[in-house]
């Protein structure tokens, strides 16, 4: 069996990839907007998106954290230096990745708030789920904001609908 690393590392490169494909296209002019109600803003949105994959960092390099002593992020106020800090936090979690024994991945991480575990789950399945998993999450709701502002949407797991052929006349 192949190291688990070398099965992670290629979720990791794609969905990131195709998540940055995705903040590459928000228009800087819709930044302040929301569909409204509870839902975030786009800037507020990207923000959320743009620090996700530095997570990898502190649960390949730490036993766990307490979200009560995490740091509210520094918002977003442009799409390039949104896409500037998702580059640098991809690349420092990719880093943080490469070259991991099975051994660093089944080791346990817990998620703490106000010293109250949450979950505790072994590292590579919190890189699923709060980096990996999240991401696409979050990913899916730029998706429906910029098709709301009527942005093309880029290839995510395939065409999207801007990518498809007209449909042809329907035989008579």
């Amino acid at each position: 069996m192949p190291p688990l690393i070398d099965m992670l590392l290629p979720q990791f490169d794609r969905e990131l990839e195709t998540t940055r494909r995705l903040l590459d296209v928000v228009p800087a002019a819709d930044l302040a907007w929301g569909p409204g109600g509870k839902a975030r803003t786009a800037a507020e949105l990207m923000t959320h998106l743009v620090e996700i994959p530095a997570w990898t960092c502190g649960i390949m390099d730490e036993d766990g954290w307490d979200l009560a002593d995490l740091p509210d992020p520094a918002a977003v106020t442009s799409v390039a230096a949104g896409l500037e800090r998702f580059d640098a936090g991809a690349a420092a979690g990719r880093r943080a990745l490469a070259g991991r024994p099975d051994g660093d991945l089944i080791a346990d991480w817990e998620l703490r708030r106000g010293g109250q575990a949450l979950f505790s789950l072994p590292r590579i399945a919190m890189v699923q789920v709060l980096v990996l998993n999240h991401l696409v999450h979050h990913r899916g709701q730029l998706s429906v904001y910029l098709r709301m502002r009527d942005v093309r949407v880029p290839p995510i797991y395939g065409p999207t609908a801007d990518d498809r052929e007209p449909a042809a006349e329907p035989r008579r």
